[in-house]
């Protein structure tokens, strides 16, 4: 045999290893797996108990933790060696022939057993020989006896495998129980398709690179420059399967308010058991506020513990028509319903890809579905998984006002319902036939409160309330569980919520019109005559506009002054949420309401239309409704002549300007080609591609200067964090900046805490990547010094100088300039005195506050310079290697 075939047969061992490693590696991504971390060719650096790695570490290709990287702290590791054979394939592994490899394990046995916090390793500690030759028969079964025997009188056999270990009787017993051999494995052509197969098990359709980058990845961690971080963690395998955010697995969280307190319906016990006996879909239907949103969580509850129910929000608590939240779609509604069953360990998470199409998530969706079916069923057979749709008519009507696909639950419902599972949709009464559910669809019908529950709901707040006084709630309420729910939160006492309802029993609408009545009133009182007619301009701006309305452009609308149309929020209540200067409804009965009663005709909406495109020049929220309300109105014409045109765009805020034009023409672009506008189709997608070329170019800019955009288009930052905007080179890099522009709002700080961490999370990642792969995915100056930023609105100069401190000098230097300028630029030479102040173990920073300040003829503190000028006058020589270049003048000014 030539040399160079050896070295093929060698490369095919070597291609085993990577493929074999590549398969594990998937198990990161699933939700209560516990595996945290693969090291590749050896253990992990992190490991507590090993000072310093020994010989035994020649024979582990692979090592798995859970839990933790600390052996310590870890539920459990596994050390595995991989064998591969081209040629003797049939050929069984005999002791001998891993005589090797079992003295090794037991050498790291031994050193384990002496480790300080390494109790309990035989419910902890794994050793796995893995091969695709066989295992002999007399070598498996001397194995199986070794660890059930006593060992008080071995076999020769046994002597010989103790005699390899060099262990005493009882350490040699608890060795064996940690040691598999597994034998037969796939060979590496095998393997190779099984890699494939199973990545096609997280994505919505098949990705053939995918599994190519996992391997890679694998690949470059055995190389040795990777020899100081050979893990592997879910973030890498994120990488390779191109997710940068984790967020992206769930991307429509529920927002359904908690149920404490909610009332169990004597109907409940019904309908849960019509819905478990249910061959085919459950529509659940009832006018508004009838209590839909609270069945819905409440079914949960109604299931045994084998079963799983899973309830998704298409409402979003009035973010479903923002289009930084839409919930209507496939890739949001399908991917979070699937990893929500993922988090329960049913099944495979579902992946998002940008290419695949909605035909792919729900085939993905639906084996999934299977998969979850098949794994409650198989610990007991009459176990069900349960998935219900809350609201699915507003998500279906907001895919039809932007021309877009059918909802997921819309083609939910005409999907053969999976055995094993049951599917539940609410909706208004009214909107079934937004859905268009098949004949086959089983339709139940929510009723009001009976009179036992509108006592105790009425009790819960008066409890001395006499059963004459629950008659009169319950029968002027209809048992309308919502329109109780905000006569009681409007009023202090009883009799207070009785007048209020009284004198006639109400529907939904019309309790609903009675409180608005009776906000209007106030608000009204404090007008002046003039002023009341202007109070149905402001409901119907309400009725239109997309959330989050601002109260400004309500005033300007109206006429009224912000604090009326405030007051006016306030008196109507609960159902409307008042939020940083906005306005949205919590509440789908009373949006709706809102939208049936306000929302104008045709031609009503084009007078609307025209009160609102004078405002438009001068407010960007307008200027980007405005074309929303065309497409409302459906008139097209009109929508592409606005894009063509570039009329009615704000004037005082160019990066705004572009930033709704840009959304003009994909609206109307959208729109054309929907009306077979095929012409004005083509010549808005010649505009748009140009435009999108300046877009990246504002986007830029906007990255650059996240505090100008925080100070001047608040109203942007959600759409921009949301919609993933900013970013750069390195994966991640996003939530470096979403952290930073998140930071300067007291109410995202929070969130921006989160981001973050997630952006530490990443660079974590980045720096254990190969040299070449970090040069192409470069960190540059301007994602340290944002996030910089973040860590001095979060934690103030200790938390930016920490940060710094963790970069080479001349990064940290070169970055705290561009730190100085942004605080300069925007006036906040108090945090550049801080910071200076703060600087004690970090003069460079002083240095790069001083060198800014000083070209805008300011000082930094005293204490500051004086550690600064000791701090040159040593180090002239280093000074002069990061380029300071300063002259003695300044030396001496500073």
């Amino acid at each position: 045999m030539t040399n160079a075939v050896k070295v093929r047969f060698s490369r095919d061992g070597d291609y085993f290893h990577y493929l074999w490693a590549a398969r594990r590696c998937l198990k990161l991504l699933i939700p209560n797996h516990n595996l945290v971390a693969v090291a590749i060719e050896g253990a992990s650096r992190t490991e507590d108990a090993q000072d310093a790695p020994g010989s035994w570490e020649e024979v582990v290709d692979v090592a798995e933790y859970y839990g933790s990287e600390k052996l310590s702290e870890a539920q459990k590791v596994s050390y595995i060696q991989l064998k591969h054979s081209t040629r003797q394939s049939d050929k069984p592994w005999t002791l001998s022939g891993i005589a090797q490899t079992i003295k090794a394990f037991a050498d790291r046995y031994k050193e384990l057993l002496d480790s300080p916090g390494t109790t309990d390793l035989a419910s902890r500690v794994e050793f796995q020989f893995v091969s695709n030759r066989p295992i002999a028969a007399t070598l498996a079964e001397l194995l199986t006896n070794l660890k059930s025997s006593s060992n008080k009188s071995l076999p020769k056999e046994a002597q010989e495998f103790r005699r390899l270990t060099g262990l005493d009787a009882n350490k040699f017993k608890g060795f064996c129980n940690c040691l598999t051999l597994q034998g037969r494995e796939l060979n590496y052509q095998l393997l190779r398709t099984a890699l494939s197969l199973d990545t096609q098990d997280f994505l919505p359709d098949n990705d053939v690179d995918a599994p190519i980058r996992l391997k890679e990845l694998v690949h470059t961690k055995a190389l040795s420059e990777s020899l100081n971080d050979s893990v592997i963690t879910k973030n890498d395998v994120l990488r390779a399967l191109r997710v940068s955010n984790e967020e992206e697995l769930f991307p429509a969280r529920s927002r359904l308010e908690s149920l404490e307190n909610s009332i169990q319906r004597s109907q409940e016990d019904e309908i849960v058991s019509q819905i478990k006996l249910a061959a085919v879909p459950v529509l659940v239907h009832a006018p508004g506020g009838v209590g839909k949103s609270v069945l819905a969580q409440r079914i949960q509850s109604s299931f045994d513990n084998e079963s799983i129910c899973i309830v998704y929000d298409s409402f979003g608590n009035g973010d479903y028509r923002r289009r930084s939240q839409t919930r209507h779609r496939h890739k949001d509604g399908l991917v979070q319903i699937a990893n929500e069953l993922s988090g329960n360990a049913l099944c495979y998470p579902l992946i998002p890809s940008p290419h695949s199409d909605e035909s792919a998530y729900m085939k993905a969706f639906l084996s999934r579905l299977r998969e979850s079916a098949n794994s409650v069923r198989s610990k007991n057979e009459k176990a069900l998984i349960c998935i219900v749709v809350d609201a699915a008519d507003n998500a279906e009507m907001e895919a039809e006002l932007l021309n877009a696909s059918p909802s997921f639950p819309k083609d939910l419902l005409k999907e053969p319902l999976v055995e094993g599972t049951r599917l539940v949709v609410f909706c208004r009464t009214e909107r079934i036939h937004y859905l268009d559910p098949p004949s086959r669809v089983q339709k139940l019908e929510l009723s009001p409160f009976e009179w036992d529950e509108s006592a105790k709901h009425l009790r819960r707040t008066f409890p001395q309330a006499s059963d004459h006084a629950v008659d009169q709630f319950h029968r002027l309420t209809g048992g309308n569980p919502r329109i109780q729910a905000n006569a009681i939160s409007q009023y202090r006492t009883l009799s207070e919520v009785l007048a209020s309802l009284g004198p006639t029993i109400r529907t939904i609408d019309t309790a609903i019109e009675a409180q608005l009545e009776h906000a209007l009133a106030s608000v009204k009182e404090s007008i002046d005559q003039k002023s009341r007619s202007k109070i149905d301009v402001l409901c119907r701006a309400l009725a239109v506009l997309r959330p989050l309305v601002p109260i400004s452009v309500l005033s300007i609308l109206s006429g009224l002054p912000e604090s009326a149309v405030t007051s006016f929020a306030t008196d109507f209540g609960r159902p409307l949420l008042i939020n940083e200067g906005t306005l949205q409804f919590r509440d789908e009965p009373v949006e709706t309401w809102f939208r049936n009663k306000f929302m104008a005709n045709d031609q009503e909406l084009e007078g609307f239309i025209q009160i609102l495109r004078p405002l438009a020049q001068h407010n960007a929220y307008v200027a980007s409704s405005v074309p929303y309300l065309l497409l409302e109105a459906k008139k097209i014409d009109e929508l592409v002549a606005l894009a063509i045109g570039r009329g009615d765009l704000p004037t005082e805020n160019p990066a705004e300007k572009r930033e709704i034009e840009l959304q003009r023409f994909q609206l109307a672009l959208k729109a054309a080609l929907r009306a077979k506008k095929y012409v004005d189709a083509a010549r808005l997608a010649f505009l748009a591609g140009r435009e999108t070329a300046g877009n990246s170019r504002q986007r830029k800019l906007q990255q650059q200067n996240t505090d100008l955009v925080a100070d001047f288009m608040p109203g942007s930052v959600y759409d921009i964090v949301y919609g993933r905007i900013f970013g750069g080179d390195w994966l991640g890099s996003q939530h470096a900046y979403e952290a930073g522009l998140l930071s300067y709002l007291p109410q995202f700080r929070g969130e921006a805490a989160s981001r973050l961490r997630m952006a530490y999370d990443w660079l974590a990642n980045w720096s254990s990547l190969p040299d070449e792969e970090r040069q192409r995915e470069g960190v540059k100056i301007a994602d340290i010094a944002e996030m910089a930023i973040a860590e001095f609105n979060l934690r103030g100069a200790d938390g930016t100088v920490d940060h710094l401190n963790h970069w080479q000098s001349r990064t940290s230097f070169t970055a705290g300039r561009l730190l100085a300028r942004r605080f300069i630029d925007h006036g906040r030479f108090e945090a550049l005195d801080s910071l200076a102040l703060h600087a004690n173990a970090h003069p460079r920073l002083i240095l790069a506050i001083a060198l800014e300040l000083h070209a805008i003829h300011r000082f930094t503190p005293e204490d500051a310079a004086q550690r600064a000028f000791k701090f040159l006058s040593k180090n002239t020589k280093r000074v002069d290697q990061f380029d300071f270049n300063l002259e003695s003048e300044y030396l001496l000014a500073i």
